[in-house]
């Protein structure tokens, strides 16, 4: 059953290796992908947000948890092993309805990784697409080191996203 699903995940890496990625002049789209077992404080949000725009049209949170009913009274959309079929497709109606959307900028703070968040993450339709150094390095532009802390990784993320410089779109 899942060597079908590895199967697909594979393609839609592959897929991935021809994409130009470019660091967007105004985020406008924010998607930001975490696990719920890791604490994230609001203000802690919040000031990841502001490093990227003050300003945001949407700002789309998926919840992330490798044991489902980890998620139960979570918001949704939510993302777990059950969200990905036998045959590598993502199932859920909220998650297909986010994949179905344009974002600027996709964030990733995750410490498990599954064949399902590699799918999901592979899908987004992204401009440019941050994560961990545990997650496959194909589907980010900027890779931060793995940390647990959400403090820490938003330290990285001030000290490496404002090193790169944008590139012109024509």
């Amino acid at each position: 059953m899942k060597l079908f699903a590895k199967r697909a995940v594979a393609q839609q890496l592959n897929a991935l290796k021809n994409r130009t990625a470019f660091k967007p002049k105004a985020t406008r789209r924010l998607m930001f992908i975490h696990e719920t077992d890791l604490d994230i404080t609001e203000a802690q949000f919040e000031d990841m947000c502001t490093i990227f725009s003050h300003e945001f049209d949407t700002i789309e949170r998926v919840q992330y948890n490798v044991n489902k009913k980890m998620l139960e009274g979570v918001p949704k959309p939510h993302l777990h092993p059950q969200s990905l079929d036998w045959r590598g497709r993502i199932s859920a109606d909220d998650l297909v309805f986010v994949l179905e959307q344009q974002y600027d900028l996709v964030v990733h703070f995750v410490h498990n990784i599954t064949l399902p968040l590699v799918s999901f993450s592979a899908l987004l339709k992204a401009s440019f697409r941050i994560g961990p150094s545990s997650l496959d390095n194909q589907l980010n532009d900027l890779v931060l080191p793995s940390t647990a802390d959400f403090g820490t990784f938003l330290s990285y993320l001030k000290q490496y996203f404002n090193k790169i410089h944008p590139n012109e779109r024509t």
